[in-house]
């Protein structure tokens, strides 16, 4: 009883060191970072609120501000992210069981597959690697290991026209233009771009920037990425081959102002240049002083 009483009070000063660690690393906004965040906050949901669209809202984030900030965050100019995303969650589910359904017709040949690989080699050598370890033989499990290796590859080889075909009915049938996602990023000052990209003019004559990298990741779509770089001083730039943008950070002005703005919008190209039309971008320009 007294060893579970000991360990009941370490346990619970153990939880209030890091309480205090915690809080020592963050401390109470001024009444000038809440108007800062609150101004902010108030003009990304205003410069979204325009962009049309019958998906769903799958996620917004971005739209509380919290009493607390990181220490020393007087001494940098002060960040903000907002994001917000849409999903045509009729046409993924659709999709989805297209492919559900192609797959499971392809099932009977992958056991059979499955069925006719050779695998008693395999599992003989895990077997004597198994009892290598159990004797603490460690030169025959290294010796085991790498045999073991060269006998995975050789079956994954095996499978790989099926997985080529698994994944090339995965691919057909992952649906095209049902996501969008705008991100709003307060005094972020560089950006790089994984392939070249294209420019452009808003109906207002702002530049934005087109990177076309649409992409299979985890079974979603990925589409590519609309930019529009807001402040007085971005530059294009390269970072040993990679193309840039970049914005100084002006340090000598407050830590509560907005120096820069990056909105990007990760959509089909034309759905993203129509909600960059529509969004309210002089919301955010009004930010920058």
């Amino acid at each position: 009883m007294r060893t579970v009483r000991i360990l009941s009070i370490t346990f619970l000063a153990m939880m209030l060191a890091a309480t205090l660690l915690a809080d020592s690393s963050t401390r109470l906004k001024t009444d000038a970072e809440k108007s800062f965040f609150n101004e902010v906050i108030k003009a990304c949901q205003s410069a979204v609120a325009g962009i049309k669209t019958t998906w769903e809202e799958e996620r917004r984030s971005g739209v509380r501000n919290n009493d607390r900030i990181t220490e020393d965050s007087e001494k940098y100019p002060l960040v903000h992210h907002f994001h917000i995303s849409w999903a045509d969650n009729k046409r993924i589910e659709e999709a989805s069981m297209k492919a559900n359904q192609e797959l499971e017709a392809f099932a009977p040949e992958m056991q059979k597959q499955v069925a006719n690989t050779d695998t008693k080699a395999f599992e003989e050598l895990a077997a004597k690697l198994g009892k290598a370890a159990e004797a603490g033989d460690m030169a025959e499990v290294e010796r085991l290991q790498k045999e073991a290796e060269v006998m995975a590859k050789q079956i994954e080889e095996g499978y790989k026209p099926m997985n080529q075909k698994i994944e090339s009915i995965i691919e057909k049938n992952l649906p095209r233009d049902v996501k969008m996602t705008v991100r709003i990023a307060i005094n972020k000052f560089y950006e790089s771009f994984n392939q070249e990209p294209q420019t452009g003019k808003l109906s207002d004559g702002t530049t934005f920037y087109r990177v076309e990298d649409g992409r299979n990741r985890n079974g979603t779509w990925i589409e590519g990425t609309s930019f529009v770089f807001l402040g007085n001083a971005w530059k294009a730039g390269k970072d040993n081959d990679i193309s840039i943008m970049q914005h100084p950070e002006q340090p000598e002005k407050p830590s509560a102002s907005v120096r820069s703005i990056i909105v990007s919008i990760e959509a089909a190209d034309k759905r993203a240049l129509d909600a960059l039309n529509s969004m309210n971008l002089a919301a955010l320009k009004a930010l920058i002083k």
